[in-house]
């Protein structure tokens, strides 16, 4: 049986309290520092807030939120990780995660993704693997889409 040898991909590697995130470098439009979030009423406990980012509306997602039902609040050295739109959604529909500090370049090749690692199941990741001593969650961004945008 032969083995498929994928190309390098980079990425980052994003710490939150519950886990790091491990997602595709493309996906990412910016990370910035924390900013002034505007409080959404009725939101869900996930959404940390409203950013006005290059003129448009951000939802801030906590992640530890999503995936433990605890919400952390950012720190000195917070970070907000800018997400591209999702796949079908509009092109203005930006989303950010509340990141723990700076996120960190990786490459990511077979050798990594082979590293993967059994988790308790959470419907938001899709798998997570091993990255030298860390284990690194790497979203079900299907999942994320549909808890984003019911309906």
């Amino acid at each position: 049986m032969s083995q498929v040898s994928l190309d390098p991909v980079h990425a980052l590697e994003i710490s939150t309290a519950t886990l790091p995130l491990l997602v595709p470098s493309a996906c990412v439009a910016e990370v910035i520092g924390v900013q002034s979030l505007t409080r959404v009423p009725h939101s869900p406990r996930w959404v940390v807030g409203m950013l006005g980012w290059r003129g448009k509306p951000v939802p801030v997602v906590s992640m530890d939120a999503l995936l433990r039902n605890s919400v952390q609040p950012a720190g000195g050295r917070s970070r907000l990780v800018v997400f591209y739109p999702l796949p079908g959604r509009k092109a203005w529909e930006f989303f950010a995660i509340l990141a723990a500090s700076e996120p960190q370049s990786r490459t990511i090749d077979s050798s990594i993704l082979a590293t993967s690692v059994d988790l308790p199941d959470n419907r938001y990741i899709a798998t997570a693997v091993k990255i030298g001593k860390t284990v690194a969650a790497i979203p079900d961004f299907d999942a994320l889409k549909a808890v984003f945008y019911p309906g």
